[in-house]
């Protein structure tokens, strides 16, 4: 039932996500609601495989839903989740500060891979002002976004109490 609830939850962030690109006039600050979503998962120990999985499946919903070539976020998301997954257990941190540097970290590493997995796939490449001024301002803004995601994931998909008591909260 977990896994149903994660992938409609991620389904409709998507389809939040596309509605956003409406209503945010400037594209660079519309953030990336997915990815904030697949760290939360990474957080309350959902389980390697079947974290991984899932993210697989959101990644493919979020290149079916965009403009991207199928294949890109199906790949970026997963190989997101299983990074961040582990540096969170390395640290063992968590609280809103936290949260916001993981995903504004995590919102970097996804879209240079999305970058350079569309430029071997598309055989052309942005310009480096346009990279440069684009990344960081979507990461800014995805991870001003975070809390507000952490926050939904925890009342749709709930930790575990047995791991609330091995944090410590930043």
């Amino acid at each position: 039932m977990k896994d149903a609830i994660v992938i409609i939850t991620g389904y409709m962030l998507i389809a939040f996500q596309g509605v956003l690109h409406h209503w945010i006039p400037f594209h660079i600050f519309v953030p990336d609601l997915v990815i904030p979503f697949i760290l939360y998962l990474g957080i309350i120990d959902f389980g390697a495989a079947r974290g991984a999985a899932l993210a697989f499946v959101l990644g493919y919903l979020l290149d079916a839903n965009s403009a991207s070539p199928v294949g890109v976020h199906l790949f970026v998301i997963p190989a997101t989740y299983l990074l961040y997954r582990f540096i969170h257990h390395k640290l063992l941190l968590s609280g809103t500060v936290f949260q916001i540097a993981m995903t504004f970290a995590a919102t970097l590493t996804a879209s240079l891979l999305v970058v350079g997995m569309r430029t071997l796939f598309e055989r052309s490449f942005l310009s480096w002002s346009a990279v440069l001024l684009t990344i960081p301002f979507h990461s800014l803004a995805t991870a001003l976004f975070s809390p507000v995601i952490f926050w939904l994931g925890a009342r749709l998909v709930p930790e575990s109490p047995r791991r609330k008591e091995e944090k410590v909260v930043i």
